[in-house]
């Protein structure tokens, strides 16, 4: 609660300076040293078995404050504003958040630190957050299953200065219970992990990931080794990542190579024309513990009419599920 009054006095304070100009998508800038902005979005979602919910997914608030090498960055988000589901009253969320707060010094760009609650920097899809961003609405499996979404701890990071200048590491670890514990898709309070990303040119990358925490509500450690990719020539997107993972029950895994999971998605996406995308996705998931499956197909379309604008439609194959259709309308302040 001190670090969100924290946030919000600085707030206060950089409003009254002089030079404050606003842009829509890119927010509030204060002296060019201070930047507020904010977003929300809006879901619908219809099964095939006649299920069907809509909601105010939802209303964040971010800003960060730079000064020089140093940078201090906060977001609040109030999640599922407003759900209506299928039978039931409408439902009110307003409980705020801590998405995001952290502190961020950089001594070069081969070197810098980052201490607070981060989104786990590991992957594609798990480093954006904001469905104004997005490709589709639906998240891959991979995004969700695999590690927690978000860490907090020490997060040290920049190009490789060894090497080139075209090779991006990233080294984190987390040794405490994360800020705002319950607002993750896994709690821990011991996480480990590494993330390797080579540029080849502006518009491909590929990387490995990998790394190890402890599941404090399910009491059991998990293993997991990534690999991921990014390839844009013209009008053509093509992206995919690829995990598997061994669980333990104990706190220290035995190692044994035994794989428990294994998941994968190969996304691409098409600029049929100005402003409006075909995406297509097929994603798999296989957990042998609990004879865990998916394989599901996803086909959308994503109109941005500016950059920070994205409304999406797509319908999804299930193999072993009801199919769906999920629309949305997401905005970037």
């Amino acid at each position: 609660m001190r670090k969100i009054l924290l946030f919000f006095i600085l707030l206060i304070g950089f409003t009254y300076a002089s030079d404050v100009t606003y842009r829509f998508g890119r927010g509030l800038s204060v002296d060019n040293r201070f930047y507020l902005g904010g977003y929300t979005s809006f879901q619908y979602e219809h099964r095939e078995n006649g299920y069907y919910e809509y909601k105010i997914d939802d209303i964040a608030v971010l800003g960060f404050y730079r000064q020089g090498k140093l940078k201090i960055f906060g977001e609040l988000e109030a999640k599922n504003w407003y759900v209506k589901r299928k039978g039931s009253e409408s439902e009110f969320n307003l409980k705020l958040h801590t998405e995001r707060f952290y502190l961020e010094y950089a001594f070069n760009e081969s070197f810098k630190t980052r201490i607070g609650r981060f989104i786990t920097p590991l992957g594609i899809w798990n480093q954006v957050h904001i469905n104004a961003l997005k490709w589709t609405t639906s998240d891959p499996v991979t995004a969700e299953w695999f590690y927690p979404r978000f860490s907090t701890g020490l997060d040290i990071y920049g190009f490789l200065p060894v090497i080139d200048d075209t090779t991006e590491y990233h080294f984190f670890i987390q040794k405490t219970k994360n800020i705002d514990d319950a607002y993750n898709n896994v709690r821990t309070n011991d996480f480990i992990g590494f993330q390797f990303k080579k540029f080849f040119g502006i518009n491909r990358y590929f990387g490995i990931n990998g790394g190890r925490y402890y599941d404090t509500q399910f009491k059991e450690t998990s293993i997991f080794l990534g690999i991921f990719g990014y390839l844009n020539i013209k009008r053509f997107y093509l992206m995919g990542e690829g995990y598997i993972a061994h669980e333990n029950e104990e706190h220290h895994a035995d190692y044994s190579g035994r794989i428990d999971k294994e998941s994968y998605y190969i996304q691409t996406v098409y600029r049929v024309f100005s402003k409006n995308y075909l995406v297509v996705r097929n994603e798999y998931f296989k957990d042998r513990s609990d004879k865990g499956y998916l394989n599901v197909w996803t086909f959308g379309w994503n109109y941005k009419p500016l950059f920070n604008i994205s409304i999406k439609g797509e319908y999804q194959f299930f193999e072993k599920r009801d199919n769906r259709f999920l629309a949305s309308f997401a905005v970037l302040f």
